[in-house]
C-alpha cells in the first residue's frame, strides 16, 4: 500500500523536503506511514537546502500548516514559528521505529494532540541514545547558573 500525497504544493499538507542523495523514499517511508496513519496529507519534494535542519525549516515555512521535514541522513522535524537552528525532533534515518513516531509527531502537532514518546516501542535504549544533546546540556547549564547566581545575591543581602 502506497503513501497518498499531495501533488500541489499549496494544499494543506506536512511538507516533507529529501536531499537529493535521498530520492529513494523507501529510506523514509516509515516517516511518511506515521504521517498517514495519523490522517494528516504530506507533500514531498527534493529540496535544494544542504542539510536535513535547512530542509525541515524550509518545508515548515512552506507548509500551509507550517509543519515541514528534512531528510538526509537526520530526519528532522521542523515548526514554522521556531528558530531555524531550533528544531523540534532530530533522529537518525536508520532508527525506522522512530521515523514511524516521528511522522505521527508531525502530524500531531497540526491536529493539536499530545506526542507519541519516542521510547514507547522499545524495549530498551542503548548508551548511545541516551546521549544528552548540546542543546539539553546549555539548557541545564543555564538554569544552573541562573540558581547560583540567586543563591549570590542572598548572600550579599545577608
Amino acid at each position: 500500500m502506497g503513501v497518498k500525497q499531495n501533488k500541489k504544493e499549496d494544499m494543506p499538507a506536512i511538507h516533507v523536503y529529501y536531499h537529493p542523495m535521498h530520492r529513494d523514499s523507501l529510506s523514509f517511508q516509515p516517516l511518511l506511514h506515521g504521517i498517514e496513519e495519523e490522517g494528516v496529507p504530506i507533500f514531498l519534494q527534493e529540496g535544494r537546502q544542504n542539510t536535513a535542519l535547512e530542509l525541515g525549516y524550509q518545508a515548515a515555512l512552506d507548509s500551509s500548516l507550517g509543519v515541514g521535514i528534512g531528510v538526509d541522513e537526520r530526519l528532522v522535524l521542523h515548526y514554522s514559528k521556531l528558530k531555524k537552528d531550533r528544531p523540534l525532533f532530530q533522529i537518525d534515518q536508520r532508527e525506522g521505529t522512530k521515523q514511524r513516531i516521528l511522522g505521527a509527531n508531525a502530524a500531531r502537532l497540526v491536529k493539536g494532540i499530545p506526542f507519541k514518546a519516542f521510547d514507547e516501542n522499545e524495549e530498551h535504549t542503548s548508551a548511545s541514545e541516551e546521549i544528552v544533546s548540546k542543546e539539553e546540556i546549555a539548557a541545564i547549564v543555564k538554569i544552573v547558573v541562573k540558581k547560583l547566581q540567586e543563591m549570590n545575591r542572598k548572600e550579599e543581602t545577608r
